[in-house]
């Protein structure tokens, strides 16, 4: 009698259990092999992490410093006859992980059918093993995965147990606010339109900006748009590295121009002039954005867009031809309006390859940018308000940056920072959801502050548009809309060039040269570097680690001019001013492992895998032993009642 029951429910797990999560979370990611899904949820001191692979064997996943194996917190559990076991382990090269001499996680469970493999664990963000464990923070993490086809032979993964090529790294941002808007509000009626390229053939070079000018609907009245997201064309994935949409000037000389692919800060882009105030940005690695609730961007009422321009960054390191692409944003927008309109503020280091110059074999360099309380009174006094509610945030840099941060300043006091990343990643830009969101007062300033390193180039870097280039910029979306479309600050050419030694009489425009290169500028007269460019003398300058540290001490500190943009540039405010400090900096609270604390919940009631009442135990790798009890679903619970009837 128990055997049959035994077996029947053998085949029923077999053939109808579907490997779902066990429960509700907030976060949740596709790992790019597309055979592991990874859900997780977190709160101030723990993380609950679920893994289920399409295997029957074990599966790996750990934080890493750079994407190697080398210094990651791994992670490596399986099912091996009902028994699940998860261990806590580390890299110490690109070889075997070891087990740590702590296993500081919770086992909460596992399962295994169908060809597929789960098991679920907590962990604190802290780093409980300072010499192993690797802390979880805001920053961007880099995710290594892997999975084997057969569970261990012993009761323990050995070198022998390789995963082959079933291996990958990624960047996740893991503690993104559970608080962000995902879903739209149920009740309002809801339409799209998309703002594509059509058939653009990516040209064979490394870098290349295209833009492309629109019309958007002829709207009957003023609607928001509470949603977009990016269209990406299949096998373009690497290509489409960022997306800006810029609201451009209402009148439009030449009709011709729409619909037309132009390469972008060309000569013959006569309307791209008045295109300069960011609507939507999307980068690589970034989802769909959702506005909060009470805000949207404004289209269709008075005062609003007509045309549009929209500027794709193509990647193309290969240089291959004959790359066809129809990729762009899809707005959702609806006639339901909210209380707020959204605006996107540009701030940073003003993007001018002679003002912006990051040394060659520079450990760290770091470049700091202002925008002051007299652009942002300036914009928040002619739209009659005091305040603004900043509800997310795109940090972007290129190849060369490491830490990024938005900081925020009131009365001489930093404020905790409005968006950082300790570890970025320029091919993961994901958009940073603010919760709570941030108010920023009429006499409050921002900086923006990049840290470079340049130890693998031999020449200088300067700002510019290429990813070779450097940019140190903040996409800021707040409420209400003000007449505002940058703010942004730099140090003149003419203080940069003589402290690097440069006699500016003896300097000349290359004719027929972009005047925003240092390639553009040449030495004239009878010196020794007669003929030279000035990028070329910078670049063979006896660039130690104290002189590039002396000139990030000069830059930070000289004379800065900002540039306060409003709609019209034309009443743009240019003015110079000089750097204060900070009297008392932000001091962001450390994390610290609390060895004796309760970890997040007790064991919960697993609800939709192989779902309701038999149990699986696991071996644990901590002192706890709890036996973990899993749910088996309502129609098995039927089938064992109906066999006990039928055979007594």
């Amino acid at each position: 009698m128990e055997c049959r029951i035994a077996i029947l429910i053998a085949v029923w797990v077999c053939v109808r259990c579907e490997m779902e999560p066990s429960e509700t979370y907030t976060h949740s990611a596709s790992l790019r092999s597309g055979n592991i899904k990874l859900y997780w949820k977190f709160n101030q001191t723990d993380i609950i992490l679920e893994v289920v692979g399409q295997t029957t064997g074990w599966i790996g996943i750990g934080f890493s410093p750079n994407g190697a194996m080398k210094s990651a917190d791994i992670f490596v559990g399986w099912v091996k006859n009902g028994t699940v076991k998860v261990t806590d382990r580390h890299a110490t090269d690109n070889t075997f992980p070891l087990l740590d001499p702590q296993q500081n996680i919770n086992v909460l469970g596992g399962a295994e059918c169908d060809g597929w493999t789960m098991f679920k664990f907590s962990r604190q963000l802290a780093a409980c093993e300072t010499e192993y464990d690797r802390e979880i923070t805001v920053s961007t993490q880099r995710l290594i995965w892997a999975y084997g086809d057969s569970d261990p032979a012993g009761n323990d993964i050995v070198p022998y147990d390789y995963h082959g090529t079933k291996r990958g790294a990624e960047s996740m941002y893991f503690l993104q606010s559970p608080e962000r808007p995902t879903d739209l509000p149920v009740g309002p009626v809801y339409e799209t339109f998309d703002i594509l390229v059509s058939d653009f053939k990516i040209p064979a070079n490394d870098t290349y900006y295209n833009c492309k000018l629109f019309k958007l609907p002829a709207f009957t009245k003023k609607h928001h748009i509470v949603k977009f997201e990016p269209v990406i064309q299949k096998g373009n994935e690497l290509n489409v590295h960022h997306m800006l949409l810029y609201r451009c000037g209402d009148v439009l000389k030449n009709k011709t121009d729409l619909g037309v692919d132009e390469r972008c800060y060309s000569p013959n882009m006569e309307h791209f002039e008045t295109c300069t105030v960011v609507i939507a940005i999307w980068a690589i690695g970034g989802q769909a954005v959702v506005y909060p609730y009470e805000a949207g961007f404004s289209v269709g009422g008075e005062n609003d867009p007509i045309y549009i321009q929209l500027e794709t960054h193509y990647d193309n390191p290969n240089l291959e031809s004959g790359i066809i692409d129809n990729s762009g944003l899809r707005f959702t927008y609806t006639s339901t309006l909210r209380k707020y309109d959204i605006g996107v503020l540009e701030t940073g280091s003003a993007v001018f390859g002679l003002d912006h110059i990051i040394p060659p074999g520079a450990e760290t360099f770091t470049s700091i940018s202002h925008c002051t309380p007299d652009c942002i009174d300036n914009r928040m006094t002619d739209s009659g308000v005091e305040n603004i509610t900043v509800v997310n945030v795109v940090l972007h840099s290129h190849l060369a940056g490491r830490k990024l941060r938005l900081r925020h300043i009131r009365d001489g006091v930093e404020l905790p920072y409005i968006a950082m990343d300790n570890n970025y990643d320029f091919n993961y830009q994901d958009s940073r959801a603010l919760h709570p969101p941030v108010v920023v007062k009429n006499t409050d300033s921002f900086q923006m502050e990049c840290v470079y390193n340049t130890e693998n180039r031999d020449t200088i870097t300067e700002g510019g548009l290429s990813t070779m280039q450097e940019m140190c910029l903040s996409y800021v979306f707040y409420y209400p809309k003000l007449d505002w479309g940058h703010c942004v600050s730099s140090v003149t050419y003419q203080l940069v060039w003589p402290y690097l030694g440069i006699n500016m009489t003896e300097i000349e425009h290359i004719a027929g040269t972009d005047p925003s290169l240092l390639k553009s500028y040449r030495f004239v007269g009878s010196s020794e570097v007669s003929g030279k460019t000035v990028f070329e003398y910078l670049s063979v300058l006896n660039w130690t680690q104290e002189k590039i540290q002396q000139f990030e001490t000069f830059y930070n500190t000289a004379e800065h001019y900002e540039v306060c943009i409003p709609l019209d540039k034309n009443k743009s405010i240019i003015k110079q001013f000089e750097v204060t400090n900070i009297s008392s900096p932000y001091v962001k609270p450390s994390k610290t492992c609390l060895q004796t604390q309760k970890l997040l919940s007790e064991i919960e009631e697993y609800q939709n895998v192989c779902p309701s009442a038999t149990t699986i135990p696991y071996e644990s790798t901590t002192s706890d032993s709890t036996i973990l009890k899993f749910s088996l679903c309502l129609p098995l619970v039927v089938a064992v009642s109906m066999v006990l009837i039928m055979f007594g």
